[in-house]
Formats: structure tokens, C-alpha cells, sequence
């Protein structure tokens, strides 16, 4: 697998590239540890209101137990303490169900912002990156099997150019190469030479 180009010039191109989304990544992880924290301050009341509460249910307990050992009217007594006491646990628990919807709300908040930049910036990045990984990994492979890989490669790379840079090539450099590197290889097969003795033989002959 091929990660990076040959050239020095890309390769520092792609190295900023994965360096520009690894600061991206850590700056979206920072934006949303940052939400997260300001949406969950928004509890601070809710804790003061929920401490407050259970400090009043406290003591209207303990008074509700002092007057309850009265006499007669002890019971009496004891029952106005005894609401305030049920009032105030209840105002405590709507307090701790506040701090948990903001609690619920800041991490949603947080992750959104974090996880929504981060999963654009890696879609993008992973695709061009892993495209270019594939190709780069596929020519290095063709380049290994040898002349016929690297003349895959040449007509790959003239197919691909814009038409514009085409026009300023003449036309007939590209085919006069591939002609002659064919034509090469023809005179050097082992079944041109039989060809090549005969006709001698005949040109002797006819001499003769």
C-alpha cells in the first residue's frame, strides 16, 4: 500500500493535508467540550434550588418532630410542617429533573457540534485520500510487472490530459514510440530469425 507520492512537492502537499484535518479534528472536539460546558452551567440554579430545598425539607421534618410530641395537639401541630416538608422534597426533585434535561441537553449539544464537522471533514478527506491511496498502490503495482506496466501507464497518462495540453503534443511522437518499441521487440523474437535464415538461404540460392 502506497500512502504517500514519490514526489517531495506532494508529499509535503498531502502531509499538511492529514496534519490541517488532525488540528480540525481537535479544534471540533474543543468546540463541543466548550458547548457542553456552557449549556451544562445553565444547571447552576437548579442545584441552588434543589439544596435549598432539601435543607427546608430537613428542618420542617425536625420541627414536625419536635411539635409532634406534644400532648393532645401534637398531631395537630405537626401537620403544617409535614406539608411544608412534602412541598419542599417535591420542589428538590423537580430541581434534580431540571438538572438532568440540561445535563441531557448539554452532552446532545456538545456532540453535535463536535460529531458534524467531524464526520463532513472525514467523509471528504477519507474519500479523496483513500482514492488517491487505491490508484497510487495500483500504478506502483503495474510499475513492478515491467515495460508492459509502464506502457499502460503512458497511455493512461495521455488519455487523462485536458485537450488543450494534448494540442501542443505532436500526435504522431506517442504512436511513433509504441511502433517502435513494438517493432523492437518483433526483430529481437526468437521467431524472427528462422525468417531471417531462410531469406539468406534464398538469396544464396539465387546467386548460385
Amino acid at each position: 500500500m502506497k500512502l504517500y507520492a514519490d514526489r517531495p512537492a506532494r508529499v509535503v502537499r498531502q502531509l499538511l493535508g492529514d496534519v490541517l484535518v488532525v488540528v480540525l479534528v481537535y479544534l471540533s472536539v474543543r468546540l463541543g467540550m466548550a458547548a457542553d460546558d456552557k449549556v451544562a452551567a445553565l444547571a447552576g440554579p437548579g442545584q441552588e434550588a434543589e439544596a435549598t430545598a432539601r435543607t427546608v425539607d430537613d428542618r420542617m421534618q425536625d420541627a414536625a418532630g419536635q411539635v409532634g410530641d406534644a400532648p393532645l395537639v401534637g398531631g395537630t401541630l405537626a401537620k403544617p410542617f409535614e406539608s411544608l416538608a412534602e412541598a419542599s422534597a417535591s420542589l428538590a426533585d423537580s430541581a434534580r429533573a431540571y438538572q438532568d434535561t440540561v445535563a441531557d441537553v448539554a452532552r446532545l449539544t456538545g456532540l453535535v457540534l463536535a460529531g458534524a464537522p467531524i464526520l463532513l471533514l472525514l467523509a471528504v478527506w477519507l474519500t479523496l485520500r483513500l482514492g488517491w491511496v487505491v490508484e497510487a498502490s495500483a500504478a506502483t503495482r503495474l510499475r513492478r510487472t515491467g515495460t508492459a506496466g509502464a506502457e499502460l501507464l503512458a497511455v493512461r497518462a495521455l488519455a487523462s490530459q485536458p485537450l488543450r495540453r494534448l494540442a501542443r503534443v505532436d500526435p504522431a511522437s506517442p504512436i511513433s514510440a509504441c511502433t517502435a518499441r513494438r517493432n523492437d521487440r518483433s526483430t529481437s523474437s526468437p521467431r524472427s530469425r528462422p525468417a531471417t535464415s531462410s531469406s539468406s538461404r534464398m538469396a544464396g540460392t539465387a546467386r548460385r
